[in-house]
């Protein structure tokens, strides 16, 4: 491939910069022919602006053409230059640029990685045109997608962004390449991470992908407006027999701790299935003063299907549990243990301040009501070729707990379906960091979340999360994620989070970054992607008030 056949409208020599002079493992430097060259200019459609950093460069080389990344200019400092400078003889002032080289263009139509190669002493360098910039971007997924075979690529997510630094070109990207390894969107706030987001799900939505949106608090209520998606309102017109919810997903909601409560409230939940099985669930089932052989009787008497019960009476049901072994001749009998009954009393607290400031009563029922559930319209959600789903679970509380059950629940509930989804779908979660912190890191096999983390790809579910605090997604999660969108950070602890995936130039890059500004970073992109993104006309009640 030559160079000539990408600079058929305006003559290469305009872009001329100079030659290699140097040439390292890690980087190379160009001998730039004099000052002048570097001055700003625009020929044409084309701007050039090769003074700064950041650009894209071709390399004219007898294994190819090379493209890289200036990363660095810089002009001697001493006298000889200080005074050509001053008098205005740029042409004796001899800069010299750092350059990343991240592609090889060698008998194909694309760049490709350079692997081993790289660029030689006196090959000559230009400034990138439009079309060597259009190529490169067409080159940058290391992986083509085809739907229907090789002629058939698979349909580009287009203008999803702006390239930063190239004035005009937009970034597309097949869908598969930014979702394949599940997708984090990391920022601190007003970093920009909810309109990258939101704009990355609008062209999501746009080129016909389905998408299952969880929102715990209410954020997204109004920016899906298309008769495409189902919208559901947890609480309020869709609700969820108690049965359906695991001892670990209760544990979630009720934040029970990891000592003791967890296990009381299992005990209470079992109690209460077991009034329900005999009819009895308008009251509680009494230990104090029963045989212990009896009530154990009772609780094995339960099967797979008793998975019912009133929640209403979970409160006093735990108190119920404040039970001892008694002694001498009460030794066979459940007596009643204060020490306990008054360590009971934090869970019973959490349990009534949950059903107390929420629509959780409204939610979580025994039997069938007016309204939809649940489960059911996930069903038809995974059944359904086209339509596209979002949850809201804000009426039944904004705690962090709530969100962490309903994640879980839902993302479990995915990927135990034995039923095959008729289409491939988009799982996004906001602020994942809020509904991963209570995930046993002995037992993460029980997560819902890493269950789809882990082997959604398989059966079409793709990950799209987003995070403030990288250093607190568990490390389990944050190893199956393939592709970073990384906007803003301050935090030292998150900047050490994301460390293995950034040169020492893009850390002290993203501190500096302005709002909207990121970094796409993907094990099928050839190089990391400065992009600029452009707000959704979407409506999202995230904006913060005035004072």
């Amino acid at each position: 491939m030559n160079v000539d056949s990408f600079y058929t409208q305006i003559d290469k020599e305009n872009f001329y910069l100079g030659i290699i002079s140097q040439v390292y493992r890690a980087n190379s430097f160009v001998q730039v022919e004099n000052l002048s060259v570097l001055s700003n200019r625009k020929i044409r459609d084309e701007t050039l602006n090769p003074n700064t950093i950041n650009y894209l460069v071709v390399i004219e080389d007898n294994q190819g053409l090379f493209i890289g990344e200036v990363y660095q200019a810089k002009v001697q400092d001493n006298d000889v230059v200080n005074q050509s400078i001053n008098l205005g003889k740029l042409d004796r002032v001899f800069p010299e640029l750092g350059i990343n080289v991240i592609g090889l263009m060698h008998e194909t139509e694309s760049f490709k990685l350079p692997g081993f190669k790289t660029v030689g002493i006196n090959d000559r360098v230009y400034v990138a045109n439009s079309n060597l910039i259009e190529r490169f971007q067409q080159s940058l997924q290391t992986t083509q997608y085809n739907q229907f075979g090789a002629d058939n690529p698979q349909e580009l997510l287009k203008n999803v962004a702006v390239l930063a630094n190239s004035e005009g070109s937009y970034f597309s990207i097949q869908p598969n390449a930014l979702f394949e390894r599940h997708l984090l969107v990391i920022g601190s706030t007003n970093s920009g991470k909810s309109t990258s987001s939101l704009a990355i799900l609008d062209s999501v939505i746009l080129n016909g992908i389905k998408v299952l949106v969880i929102d715990p608090t209410g954020e997204y209520s109004d920016s899906f407006p298309e008769e495409s998606f189902t919208r559901l309102t947890l609480g309020v017109d869709t609700f969820l027999p108690t049965g359906m919810v695991s001892i670990q997903q209760w544990e979630l909601l009720f934040q029970a701790n990891g000592n003791t409560q967890g296990a009381v409230l299992a005990d209470a939940i079992t109690s209460l299935r077991f009034q329900m099985k005999e009819g009895l669930d308008s009251k509680i089932y009494k230990k104090d003063g029963e045989v212990v052989q009896a009530v154990q009787a009772d609780m094995q008497s339960l099967d797979d299907l008793d998975t019912s019960f009133n929640l209403l009476k979970l409160p006093e049901q735990i108190n119920a549990e404040s039970v001892e072994l008694g002694n001498g001749r009460n030794q066979n009998m459940y007596v009643l243990n204060n020490f306990r009954a008054n360590s009971n009393s934090w869970l019973v607290q959490k349990v009534r301040h949950q059903m107390d400031y929420s629509n959780f009563k409204d939610f979580f029922v025994t039997d069938s009501r007016t309204g939809a559930s649940l489960l059911d319209q996930l069903d038809k959600f995974c059944e359904s070729p086209n339509g596209s789903l979002y949850v809201d679970a804000s009426r039944i509380g904004v705690s962090d707990g709530v969100g962490s059950m309903i994640v879980d629940l839902i993302s479990n509930y995915l990927i135990e379906r034995q039923t095959v989804f008729a289409k491939p779908f988009v799982l996004f979660v906001d602020e994942v960091h809020r509904y991963t912190q209570f995930i046993d890191t002995d037992s993460p096999a029980e997560s819902g979340l890493i269950n789809v983390a882990r082997e959604g790809r398989k059966r079409g579910v793709f990950l799209f999360l987003t995070t403030q605090s990288p250093s607190d997604v568990p490390k389990i999660l944050y190893s199956q994620i393939g592709t970073l969108l990384v906007h803003r950070l301050t935090s030292n602890d998150d900047l050490q989070s994301i460390k293995s995936h950034l040169d020492e130039r893009s850390q002290k890059q993203i501190i500096g970054l302005n709002q909207g500004e990121a970094l796409l970073i993907s094990i099928n992109l050839l190089r990391k992607i400065q992009l600029k993104f452009i707000p959704s006309s979407r409506v999202h009640h995230n904006e913060t008030p005035l004072l």
